[in-house]
C-alpha cells in the first residue's frame, strides 16, 4: 500500500504461486516460452541439413560395406589365404580401421555450419 494526498492506494500484484514464481512465467516455461517461427529460408536450409545428412549417412554406410568386402575378396578369395585364427585380431583392427573411415564420412558429410555459412553469404552479398 502507497500513501497518496492522505489516501491510500493499493497497486496490483500478479498473482505468486505457491513455488514463489509469477504464474505467467510458470506457464511461459512450461510451454517453451516464446516460439519463434522459422523464416522461409531458415525452413529449407533445416530441411536441406536433414537431407544431406541422410545422404551422407547412406554414403558412409555404403563406404564400410565397399571396404570391408573388398578386403575380404582380396585377401580371401584373390590372394587365397585361408582364415587363421592367430591372425583374426588383424582382421578385426581392418574392420576397426573401415568403420572409423564411415563415422569419418559421417562426421563430415553432417552440414552443422551450412544456415551460418548461408547467412554470412548472403550478408556479403548483400553489401
Amino acid at each position: 500500500a502507497k500513501k497518496q494526498d492522505g489516501a491510500v492506494a493499493m497497486e496490483m500484484q500478479p498473482l505468486k504461486s505457491a513455488e514463489g514464481g509469477d504464474v505467467e512465467e510458470r506457464e511461459r516455461k512450461r510451454s517453451g516460452g516464446p516460439k519463434k517461427e522459422k523464416s522461409v529460408l531458415q525452413g529449407k536450409l533445416t530441411k536441406l541439413a536433414v537431407q544431406i545428412g541422410k545422404a551422407g549417412l547412406v554414403m558412409s554406410a555404403v563406404t564400410v560395406i565397399i571396404l570391408v568386402l573388398y578386403f575380404v575378396i582380396e585377401t580371401f578369395v584373390v590372394e587365397g589365404r585361408p582364415w587363421l585364427a592367430e591372425c583374426t585380431p588383424v582382421y578385426v583392427q581392418y574392420w576397426v580401421k573401415f568403420f572409423i573411415i564411415g563415422v569419418t564420412v559421417l562426421v563430415v558429410a553432417v552440414p552443422e555450419g551450412l544456415p551460418l555459412a548461408v547467412t554470412i553469404s548472403l550478408a556479403y552479398s548483400v553489401k
